[in-house]
């Protein structure tokens, strides 16, 4: 019985720690974002934070898998949004692309799939796409700092 309590009670400290670290984490790049004024968090910032702060130990989450696989994602995204004009297709194909080379680098995080989607749809320019580098980078530090908070 006493050691299901303890388990409850790590249970409970892990996933405080995992929510603050989201909370600090999106909640410190949404404050700089809205003093420079510039977007640097989108939606699929939400499930990266999920697999940044609650599987850390994920494939998915490590700094390489994450900040690789935006970075395909937004070229590839560009690349097909100028050339393919938003065509169905052109997007289709362009995700399958995208999917490779996740796949072939080993990087594959599955909220860059939906980077990709947020980039073909003409709402991210390459200008707009260098705030966002600072919100990834920065919630990926304190991803690391958590991480090994979590591991002591």
């Amino acid at each position: 019985m006493r050691k299901n309590k303890k388990t409850n009670i790590q249970k409970a400290k892990s996933a405080l720690i995992v929510s603050l670290g989201a909370i600090i984490g999106l909640s410190f790049i949404g404050l700089l974002a809205q003093t420079t004024q510039s977007m640097m968090i989108i939606a699929p910032f939400g499930a990266t934070a999920v697999l940044l702060f609650a599987l850390p130990h994920s494939p998915s989450s490590t700094p390489l898998s994450v900040v690789s696989s935006y970075a395909i994602a937004s070229a590839v995204g560009l690349v097909f949004l100028f050339y393919g004009a938003g065509d169905w297709l052109y997007i289709g194909i362009g995700f399958g692309i995208t999917l490779f080379l996740l796949q072939i680098f080993e990087v594959v995080h599955p909220p860059a799939g939906a980077h990709y989607i947020v980039v073909t749809q003409g709402t991210l320019t390459l200008h707009a796409l260098a705030p966002l580098i600072v919100g990834l980078s920065i919630l990926v530090i304190i991803a690391i700092f958590f991480k090994r908070a979590l591991s002591d």
